[in-house]
């Protein structure tokens, strides 16, 4: 009895000896990460913003800007701000001084010319009237005549002495150097006036109408 309980334990422990311990359970494989569904599916993954290259540029040459010409009134007989000839004057002649301008802007359909003494008491005294000079006039002559209206479609107008044509400067002697301003505006059309017409009613004509102003000064003292 002894030896077969002896032998039974012997051969329990050679089964145990023999049998093979069971593997750990494999851990669980991770899984990725996914956003929650929306209402309308999975949210579909976004791709990557790229930086792209800005295209080459090739360098362009700066382009001269082209200036426009400088519209300006001269005499051949007086530069600005010098005295004015006698001959121009009620001491001589006083026929008119030579004029040319260049430099009109682009659109100029005629011109008008306005000479006044800015020094006389009161207010400017006006001593010649021209406008509706056409845009192939760029100068006139001395000595233009006092006709309402001249060969070449020049219009004049009525001075501060309702007389039509050029009137020569002359200030009362002993006062101070008068300024005679010559001004020359470009018109971008013709405007609507008879022949001498005064200041006023040019002036009017003109507001609206005037592309550029140029002006010429002499100054008169007796």
């Amino acid at each position: 009895m002894r030896r077969w309980l002896a032998a039974a334990l012997s051969f329990g422990v050679l089964l145990a000896g023999c049998s093979t311990p069971s593997a750990a359970p494999d851990a669980p494989s991770p899984v990725a990460a996914t956003r929650p569904p929306t209402p309308s599916g999975p949210t579909p993954s976004l791709p990557l913003a790229r930086a792209v290259a800005s295209p080459s540029v090739s360098p362009v040459a700066a382009q001269p800007t082209l200036a426009l010409p400088t519209f300006a009134l001269q005499s051949s007989a007086f530069s600005d701000g010098a005295s004015l000839p006698s001959a121009y004057t009620c001491d001589g002649a006083g026929q008119s001084p030579p004029l040319a301008w260049t430099g009109a802007p682009p659109g100029t359909a005629a011109f008008a010319l306005i000479e006044q003494d800015t020094d006389a008491s009161g207010q400017p005294f006006t001593e010649w009237l021209l406008y509706n000079m056409p845009k192939t006039v760029s100068q006139l002559p001395e000595a233009v005549p006092p006709r309402p209206l001249l060969p070449n479609g020049v219009q004049q107008g009525t001075n501060d002495q309702k007389r039509i044509g050029y009137l020569g400067a002359c200030p009362d002697p002993g006062q101070p150097p008068h300024h005679i301003e010559f001004s020359l505006f470009a018109q971008d059309s013709y405007v609507t006036l008879e022949t001498g017409a005064g200041y006023a009613a040019v002036q009017d004509a003109l507001n609206g109408h005037t592309l550029a102003h140029t002006q010429l000064t002499a100054l008169v003292q007796r």
